[in-house]
């Protein structure tokens, strides 16, 4: 049970008690929980229906600063998954208080407060799969960025979501790893980086460049010029903790050139497939990020609404 590993034995020299582990809690409040914080955040509800006080002779295992450091710990848990729900105390003392300003009413049970949170949690895990991001089968993968060449790419394993890029793979990087619950970071952009041809045997410092150099070498003044900024601003805040920021990705594909599809009088079937920018941000969140040049909304340097217009509708019709 999850619950338990919240808290600890200690052992004196005639009798032992029970306690929570404020170093377990304190941990999970800032890092993602191995076994996926949908789970960790049930745990501590359970904990806090279990433990905070129903009746002025139950004391509970906590005492009113732990109690406030599991409150602290499930609010940050849930904002990294991207869920909105207000607790209505911060420790024991305020449940009491809480209590009774409103002991005519049914709003006191302990169930009935956080089933809000609950029902939240289990409808982000009906979307998830093991608190990742999902693609078609299960968590998201295949992102292909830092693209200067469109690739040409064959379904290795369907149902697995398993891709190959069989042309222009030397003009685009594939990032092939799950993504979980706390998006993709510097840090483990960086760890796959490291992985690369020519990349493991290269100074940290030398390696973090290349991989800076390779990623700026698909954009252009303006874009580079908001990737360098986001840069410099990650390595002022740890950076590995940073969500990642990906050029040029593919976010949808059209196996056949536009041409071809002009031959056969298809028309256009996904006016745009790649993005300028794409952030992978904590609690399944995704962001894109687009630069419109000119060339979105003018011909020969004249304003064109229907070119701008088209722009809009796409982007609505593919907004994620």
């Amino acid at each position: 049970m999850l619950q338990d590993h919240f808290v600890e034995t200690v052992q004196q020299d005639h009798y032992s008690y029970t306690r929570l582990n404020r170093a377990v809690i304190n941990e999970l409040r800032t890092t993602p929980s191995a076994g996926g914080d949908e789970e960790a955040a049930h745990a501590l509800i359970d904990l806090l229906i279990d433990d905070l006080p129903q009746d002025p002779q139950h004391e509970g295992l906590m005492d009113n600063s732990d109690t406030g450091a599991v409150i602290r710990c499930l609010k940050a848990i849930l904002r990294r998954l991207g869920i909105e729900f207000e607790i209505p105390f911060h420790d024991k003392q305020g449940y009491h208080s809480f209590r009774m300003e409103h002991s005519n009413d049914f709003s006191t049970d302990l169930t009935r407060i956080f089933a809000p949170g609950r029902a939240a949690l289990e409808r982000r895990e009906r979307t998830t799969f093991t608190g990742g991001l999902r693609g078609l089968r299960g968590e998201l993968r295949n992102l292909i960025f830092a693209a200067t060449q469109k690739p040409e790419i064959v379904w290795r394993d369907v149902a697995g979501g398993v891709i190959e890029i069989t042309r222009n793979k030397a003009y685009c990087l594939l990032y092939d790893r799950p993504v979980g619950a706390e998006g993709l970071t510097w840090g483990e952009l960086g760890k796959w980086w490291r992985l690369q041809d020519g990349m493991y045997g290269m100074p940290q410092d030398a390696r973090s460049q290349a991989l800076l150099t390779r990623l700026r070498s698909s954009l252009n003044t303006p874009e580079q010029l908001l990737l360098d900024s986001y840069w410099e601003y990650s390595i002022q805040r740890g950076f590995d903790d940073c969500p990642a920021l990906l050029p040029q990705v593919y976010l949808h594909y059209d196996p056949l050139a536009q041409h071809q599809r002009n031959q056969r009088l298809e028309g256009r079937v996904l006016t745009r497939q790649r993005m300028d920018f794409l952030m992978l941000a904590p609690g399944g969140r995704r962001y894109v990020l687009e630069l419109d040049g000119k060339e979105h909304y003018s011909r020969d340097g004249k304003a064109a609404p229907d070119l701008y217009a088209d722009m809009v509708r796409e982007d609505r019709r593919i907004r994620l």
